[in-house]
């Protein structure tokens, strides 16, 4: 999980998988520029992990960096169906990422011991 991170970065992205390559750009915190698509794309091993990557994921959730933030909160609501309001690209709203770190702690809670 900390590997996906520091590559992200780090400004290394896997070959994409598709050609075409769409959405907003934002930087990673290497400076070079990355689409929507490739992020997701990058969140895909995360996603894989399931619900133990979520306690791990919540630690993100405020990444001061907009790539990182969204690679988070793109898994978690992948893994957990939860889609709380959240604008992926503005860390500047706290309570918002308090309550979206609040329901998908408790999606966690209330599944950790099922599996």
């Amino acid at each position: 999980m900390a590997r996906v991170f520091r590559r992200l970065a780090g400004g290394e992205l896997n070959a994409a998988r598709s050609p075409v390559q769409e959405g907003w750009e934002t930087p990673l915190p290497s400076g070079k520029m990355v689409v929507r698509s490739a992020l997701q794309e990058a969140a895909a091993p995360l996603i894989a992990l399931g619900p133990d990557a979520v306690p791990h994921l919540l630690t993100h959730v405020g990444e001061s960096n907009a790539a990182l933030r969204y690679v988070a909160i793109y898994a978690l609501e992948q893994i957990t169906g939860e889609r709380p309001k959240l604008v992926y690209l503005d860390p500047g709203d706290k309570e918002a990422q308090a309550r979206a770190i609040a329901a998908w702690r408790q999606w966690y809670e209330t599944r950790k011991g099922t599996g």
